[in-house]
Order: C-alpha cells, then structure tokens, then sequence
C-alpha cells in the first residue's frame, strides 16, 4: 500500500510531520514516515492496560506469553551474549537498569553475573513478581525515574522500545539517568530487513497493539545520536525460543483453527519445551555510549 500523504501523523522518531497512512492491521492504523521510514501506530494508547497478568500468563487476548518464564528460558544464552558484549564497553559492572524488566527473568542473569540490578516495568502484575523474587523493580514507566537521584552504568532495552508510544522521550530520560561514560544496549525488531520488506503489512513482527513504533537501524542509530550518545556497534544475534512459543506466535500471525490448534497442543505437549533457534535477522542490537 502507497502512503497517503493526505493523511498525516506526526512521527514518534525523527518528529517529521510528513507520516502518511501506510496500511491497517488488528484494528489499528500503521504508518509510515516518509523522512525516515519509522513505521508506527497512530492515535493515542493506554499502555497499561495491555500489560496485565494474562500477557505474562495464558496470553489468551491473543498476544503476550502463555508462560512468560518459561517462554524467556531459551534466551539464556542471548542474553549472555549481550551481557558479554556489554561488559566489554563496561567492564566494571557497576549498576544496571532494566527497562522493561518483566518478571526479573534477565535481572537473575545479569545479578550472577556481577551486576547491580534495578528494574522497571509497566505491568504491575509482573513487576511484583519480580519483588517477589527479591529484585529491586519499580512500577512504572522509565520517564517515572526523572528525579529519583540514581545514576546507572548501564541501561538495557531488550524487546521494549517498539512497545513505547513515545520512545525519543524514554531515550531523553535514560540520557539522564546514565553516568557520563554509561552504556544503553538495545534489542528491537528492523523494518529494514529483507523479511520485513518482502512480508509487508504481513510481517509478523507488526503486532499493534503491542508493537507501536517500528525502528530500522538508521533512524534508531540517529535517534540515539540526537540524545548525546555515541554508536558503538550494531549486530544482528539469533533469538531461540520453546516450539510452544513459536506456535503460538504463528497462530497470532495466521490466524485459523490449524495453527490455534497445534497451538494450544504444543503447550500441553512435552514437544512444546523444544527449544528452536531462529534467526531471520530482523531484530538488531545497538549499543551506545553517553558523551
């Protein structure tokens, strides 16, 4: 679909006026920004109340997690990845936030690890499981922490920012609450990838109303410049995930009663716990520095 320049959406990453309607998926309206092709969910949404307890447990709306822990336990090894790189920026492990810190699952990593780590999330429901567990997770959005007095070595975005209706203000904040010298690392999907261009309004990383803004490594590279932080590496890592979470994905994506089907089977079924590694290259892993 063209873009209809006739109807026009300011856009969330670059502030360009010039966003015109690209396509319609869930009910919702995408567009697209003619200056620097950030792909993005118009009108304005209430955040919260898609993060309840039945995103990170049962997902029967027909997005989140059946099992938000076991679902992350494929990406143990990941998540060392990026910790492993991150260590090599800032090798002092000092304190680490989580932006977006779910049920600690990726605090437990980077706590073994020798970090300090602080969280926060959005869901309430999953920020106190975290507590729970004993980690240090505020209820909130990052731009809540403006004034709390802490400063952090490293923040970490892992699966986040394109869930953010306003991500050039969460940059603005994290720029704030980072020591001069600190790391921000993140993880989001590419509207740039060759999968994302050939599937289109089909590509199943296009999720509203849970993907609200879409990146590509450009704008996202510029965004982070535009906020006083130097690029220090952009990379492309493969993501493993349980034959249960696939299918369920698939379902989401397809929608018919073949793949609900096998969806509901693979998550009663030991078939389901499989892990499966898969790397269509349309996630990317920036990390930069504050100057």
């Amino acid at each position: 679909m063209e873009n209809n320049f006739k109807k026009m959406s300011p856009c969330p990453v670059c502030k360009n006026s010039g966003a015109g309607l690209w396509t319609q998926k869930n009910s919702f309206e995408l567009y697209k920004c003619n200056e620097c092709n950030a792909i993005f969910v118009g009108g304005t949404h209430d955040v919260f109340k898609i993060y309840s307890e039945d995103y990170f447990s049962g997902a029967r709306a027909g997005f989140g997690y059946v099992d938000y822990d076991h679902d992350k336990t494929p990406m143990i090894k990941t998540f060392n990845y990026f910790l492993k790189v991150i260590e090599k920026f800032a090798p002092m492990k000092g304190r680490l936030l989580d932006v977006g810190a779910a049920s600690g699952f990726f605090l437990k990593i980077a706590e073994k690890r020798g970090w300090n780590v602080t969280g926060v999330e959005i869901s309430d429901y999953a920020a106190s499981k975290a507590r729970e567990r004993g980690f240090r997770v505020i209820t909130g959005k990052i731009e809540d922490l403006r004034n709390c007095g802490e400063r952090y070595s490293v923040i970490t975005m892992w699966d986040v920012i394109e869930h953010m209706a306003d991500p050039d203000s969460a940059l603005v904040v994290a720029a704030e609450l980072l020591e001069t010298g600190g790391i921000i690392a993140i993880n989001t999907p590419d509207s740039g990838n060759l999968v994302a261009k050939a599937l289109g309004k089909n590509w199943h990383l296009l999720i509203p109303p849970e993907h609200l803004v879409i990146f590509n490594q450009k704008n996202l590279a510029e965004m982070l410049r535009k906020r006083g932080f130097e690029v220090l590496l952009i990379d492309k890592k493969g993501k493993t995930f349980t034959v249960q979470y696939v299918f369920k994905i698939l379902a989401n994506w397809r929608r018919g009663l073949v793949l609900n089907n096998l969806a509901k089977f693979f998550a009663t079924n030991f078939i389901g716990k499989i892990f499966l590694p898969i790397n269509l290259r349309d996630n990317f892993f920036i990390v930069a520095r504050k100057i």
